[in-house]
């Protein structure tokens, strides 16, 4: 007994050694931000593949909405709060002040996920074995919730490196886990839900044996401080909110009027659209500390001129993937999904396109978040989202896939446009106010 207590105390200093290793703190920041963002991403394309190949394309369609649902409220639930956790570098909030609140909007998303849901069965007709996938997707998500808000703080703190080594294992266990069991139980809604108590206990594990030696405690909080925060985060929320239902709004439309394997289709060559997000979020998301220091210290001008820089690489990196999709997309695509979509070569890259606006849009709403002019992001997104929901099911309707790809593109590019247009503003018109406080 002894022997196993000992053997088990080791494994626990080893796992808690490697999770908390604190030599070369900032490149490793790096390191596994991006090792935590790309297999966190990339775990749905390798369960596509998993499912297309195991159960079929119908399968393949149902995870496809179910996981673009799950993604949606988890806007609510994350509540917009990231960029604004990491950039309150002053302290104005404590962690007591951000984990109520995330309990608040957490169980806000799960009430109205379900509501969404139930909704949607009865309208669109779904099977009880698909609306109870979208279910225990949208319950898996809550753990991402709060996984973002650790993950935060320990950015804040410092310590980017231990919360992408989080996101990092659990990301990759999910995909061992939920692919195995789809393999061995070809179900996935069984396979589903013994993923959704693994991850938890995971989560859980990894956050208590990390959470006290980044200096992470749950302090008092004070509900007036909480409402102040849920009301400045607003904007941002709704913003996420928006932005989501923007960008999976041609999902929705095939939803409504098409197919589960038509939207299987649309998926595969959708996924390749996050690319250029995610290689942007790596490159930026490590800067912002740095860049919010640069503009609360007034050097507004070397600001801005990290800013057009990003904006320089999204161009450069949408380019190379056009060209690269261009070249060899279709046939890494068809034998990765064993599925001939040669007729969507056009359409993959309309979406590529797409992806390098949605990256833009990222970093615009990030760089407006920084100079705290997030309330005026609510206007751009409302405009768009309202023209997603009134042309969505008539494009798609009317032109298939290949006006689901020109839509989704067409909607980036003019959230695109209106978030550099409410930059510009907000930065002219907050230093020129900095300037007036300081005469």
């Amino acid at each position: 007994m002894s022997t196993i207590e000992s053997d088990s105390s080791t494994s626990y200093k080893g796992i808690k050694k490697h999770l908390l290793n604190n030599k070369n703190i900032e490149r490793n920041g790096y390191i596994w931000n991006m090792a935590g963002s790309l297999m966190n991403a990339f775990q749905s394309v390798f369960l596509l593949i998993i499912i297309n190949r195991a159960l079929g394309d119908t399968d393949s369609g149902i995870f496809n909405i179910a996981y673009a649902n799950a993604n949606l409220f988890l806007n609510m639930g994350k509540y917009g709060m990231r960029y604004y956790q990491v950039s309150d570098v002053k302290h104005e909030h404590s962690f007591g002040d951000y984990f109520t609140s995330r309990v608040i909007s957490s169980g806000a998303m799960i009430i109205t996920s379900l509501i969404f849901v139930v909704y949607s069965a009865l309208v669109n007709s779904y099977s009880s074995y698909k609306t109870w996938i979208l279910v225990f997707m949208c319950i898996f998500k809550i753990i991402d919730c709060f996984e973002d808000l650790y993950g935060g703080q320990y950015q804040n703190h410092g310590r980017l490196d231990v919360g992408g080594r989080i996101v990092f294992i659990r990301a990759f266990f999910m995909v061992v886990v939920f692919g195995a069991f789809i393999i061995i139980l070809r179900n996935m809604l069984w396979a589903l839900i013994i993923t959704v108590i693994t991850n938890t206990i995971l989560w859980l594990y990894l956050t208590a044996i990390s959470y006290k030696e980044v200096n992470v405690h749950i302090t008092k909080h004070s509900m007036s401080n909480i409402k102040s925060l849920l009301w400045k985060c607003f904007p941002l929320f709704i913003g996420a909110f928006l932005s989501f239902y923007i960008g999976n709004a041609p999902k929705y439309a095939i939803d409504a009027v098409m197919t589960d394997a038509e939207q299987a289709s649309y998926g595969f060559i959708a996924m390749p659209v996050f690319v250029v997000g995610l290689l942007n979020n790596f490159i930026f998301n490590p800067q912002i500390v740095g860049m919010t220091k640069l503009w609360q210290n007034g050097e507004t001008g070397k600001f801005v001129k990290r800013v057009v820089r990003q904006i320089g690489i999204v161009f450069g990196l949408t380019l190379c993937c056009i060209v690269g999709a261009y070249l060899i997309g279709i046939p890494v695509l068809s034998a990765l999904y064993a599925t001939d979509l040669a007729p969507y070569k056009w359409e993959l890259l309309i979406l590529l396109l797409g992806g390098g606006f949605l990256g833009l849009t990222g970093l615009l709403n990030a760089s407006i978040t920084i100079i705290r002019f997030q309330k005026s992001l609510f206007w751009g997104y409302l405009v768009v989202a309202l023209a997603a929901f009134f042309l969505s099911n008539r494009v798609v309707k009317e032109y298939g896939i290949r006006g689901a790809s020109i839509l989704y593109t067409s909607l980036m590019a003019f959230l695109s446009l209106a978030f550099l247009i409410l930059f510009v503003i907000g930065v002219i018109k907050l230093k020129n106010k900095q300037k007036s406080e300081r005469n």
